[in-house]
């Protein structure tokens, strides 16, 4: 392992990382000791606590194309807290917990948390039981890796509370109002991208305490016809408008899998799989087809009362599934090949009566050659769609999590 300048490898140190990343109370541990933020100039493990109180200036910057790989960490800023841009970084972070600050600025500044990790114009990022607190999540735009040499993206078994878009409204405090579009992971311009997968993710946002868009957004990004992006085995609850009881124009939710308007089909968004994940009241939409072509969600499992956890209605509550040509690509021939199929739904509209529902609508769903529906065999949930049920979904996803043998977030040092 490299070890930078800024760590030293005690043993009191290590005792103090472990109690925390295994959560441990300020009563069973020291207070985490952080350094100033850091730019990583050359490849190599490091391992740190890092903090930035300037809402311009990451904790961590990485500056350099050699793998660098960032463990056994605690990360705290007002901006972002992994950055690298322009430099084709390669990049894992693993084992390590995010804490987004409040920028602490006037709404007029619009400043929002800070990504937990944002990389452009880079060639692979592999990010793995990690936690994120706060965060406006991930973003990664403009793939330029080598599929030969392995470099892909791979998001794994992270655990994220309460992705947060809401602008700063002063010290400590957010806006009721402002908001910026943020995701627990979008991929903007990640063109045919082999061997990529998201899966085993516990993505959880509070109503007040968060304000995410999709909590997975796939803009104009594609994988190839033999290997096509995999999001699996996911579980994502919640999405919530600034004011869910009032806003009925928010337009987030759970999985966005095919977005961009395209012209030509090197432009599109194409090749994804979803099959195997649990969404749970994510107010505008469940799981969402609007652009591309050969995008397929099979075996999710959908599920909204149309609740906020005090009883009130959402009023942005639409529907569970949806595969809709948003922008009128199907005559320039990139919106094709799109289907959802053998999902179980359930979706609520309690403003309309205690039991009306919008489960599913597929005016774009592709079709057989005789003209039938592809979007076959989705199960419908029988009236009330309870917030029990939501509930329930939480702990089936336990159960899966220990009958996989998988543990998610950050687990001690080796």
């Amino acid at each position: 392992m490299k070890k930078a300048s800024f760590f030293s490898p005690s043993r009191l140190c290590l005792l103090v990382l472990a109690a925390s990343l295994l959560g441990a109370s300020a009563q069973q541990a020291p207070a985490l000791s952080y350094d100033g933020p850091i730019t990583i100039r050359k490849g190599g493990t490091y391992r740190g606590n890092w903090r930035s109180l300037d809402p311009n200036t990451a904790a961590v910057e990485i500056v350099t194309r050699e793998p660098v790989i960032i463990e056994y960490s605690n990360i705290e800023s007002r901006g972002n807290l992994i950055r690298s841009r322009y430099v084709r970084a390669n990049v894992t972070v693993r084992h390590t917990r995010g804490v987004a600050l409040n920028p602490s600025l006037p709404a007029s500044a619009r400043q929002y948390p800070g990504r937990f990790l944002l990389l452009e114009e880079f060639e692979s990022a592999t990010v793995e039981n990690n936690e994120l607190i706060g965060t406006s999540g991930m973003y990664f735009r403009k793939y330029l890796g080598n599929p030969a040499k392995g470099q892909t993206i791979r998001i794994l078994r992270n655990r994220a509370r309460n992705i947060d878009g809401r602008y700063s409204d002063g010290k400590n405090r957010f806006s009721d109002i402002g908001a910026h579009i943020v995701q627990f992971l979008q991929f903007n311009d990640i063109k045919d991208i082999a061997k990529a997968e998201i899966a085993w993710n516990e993505i959880i946002n509070e109503p007040g305490k968060s304000r995410v868009e999709e909590n997975i957004n796939m803009f104009k990004s594609s994988g190839t016809p033999d290997s096509p992006i995999l999001i699996h085995d996911n579980y994502i609850q919640g999405a919530y408008a600034v004011s869910p009881a009032a806003d009925k124009k928010y337009f987030g939710g759970g999985l966005m899998l095919g977005d961009g308007s395209a012209k030509t089909l090197d432009a599109a968004v194409g090749f994804i799989r979803a099959y195997r994940n649990q969404i749970v009241s994510t107010s505008n939409q469940g799981i969402a087809i609007a652009a591309g072509h050969d995008i397929e969600a099979y075996e999710n499992r959908v599920i909204s009362s149309g609740y906020l956890p005090g009883g009130t209605p959402i009023a942005a509550q639409n529907v569970g599934l949806y595969v809709w040509d948003l922008y009128g690509d199907k005559h320039r021939k990139t919106f094709f090949n799109n289907v959802m199929r053998d999902n179980l739904v359930g979706w609520a509209r309690p403003l309309i009566s205690p039991t009306a529902q919008h489960p599913i609508w597929f005016p774009d769903c592709a079709q057989t050659a005789s003209g039938q529906s592809l979007c076959t065999g989705n199960r419908i949930l029988q009236a009330p769609i309870t917030q029990t049920m939501e509930a329930q979904e939480y702990e089936r996803w336990k159960a899966k999590l220990r009958n996989a043998k998988v543990a998610i977030g950050p687990q001690t040092p080796r």
